[in-house]
């Protein structure tokens, strides 16, 4: 029995230097003599460990950035393959519209016809409209207007009185756009 006494008096103290904060082991853990070997080592041990979480955690973000700008290059690409689609459909309406339109230049002369060029009218602007409510717009260009060589196409140069050097004298063929992208430049008589 004396030596169960003796067993709690020596832990007693350790207690109460844990209480006091003057044993460094506050977790109930035991400490452990290391030498000045044992202790480098550890240390080099835990430095090389921090730099492999540090070099995991660089190419760690490195990979998610990557991933991001992948999911965006996919999404850009889609959106590009869908124009693109889009943009060989509506060049084979081009061609009707542009039929349409020559022929409602030349508005035959007469009560007989009249009909038929009201109904052609009606057909071009359901053409117009159609294409309209999948993307493509008419590009907006008239005569006086500045030639823009990135939306225009210059077929002709010529002298004329009215206008001066760089402006359109008269629109041959309509361009189109789907959004921001020109599909089809409007071709222009240009003033020199």
């Amino acid at each position: 029995m004396d030596k169960d006494k003796q067993d709690k008096n020596k832990k007693r103290p350790e207690i109460e230097n844990n209480r006091e904060g003057k044993n460094s082991a506050d977790n109930g853990q035991t400490m452990v003599a290391l030498t000045f070997d044992e202790y480098d080592a550890l240390e080099k041990e835990l430095e090389s460990l921090q730099a492999q979480v540090e070099e995991q955690q660089d190419g760690w973000l490195r990979t998610r950035a990557d991933f991001d700008n992948y999911k965006k290059r996919v999404q850009r690409d889609a959106a590009r393959s869908y124009q693109d689609a889009m943009a060989s459909i509506i060049k084979t309406y081009l061609a009707v519209a542009d039929d349409l339109e020559r022929a409602l230049k030349n508005k035959p002369e007469g009560k007989q016809v009249a009909g038929w060029v009201d109904g052609i009218e009606l057909i071009y602007q359901k053409l117009l409209t159609q294409m309209k409510n999948q993307g493509v717009e008419q590009m907006d260009v008239n005569p006086g207007d500045i030639f823009d060589p990135n939306i225009h196409e210059a077929i002709t140069q010529e002298e004329h009185p009215a206008y001066t050097e760089g402006q359109i004298i008269d629109i041959v063929q309509p361009g189109y756009r789907i959004t921001d992208r020109i599909i089809r430049p409007a071709m222009v008589r240009v003033a020199r």
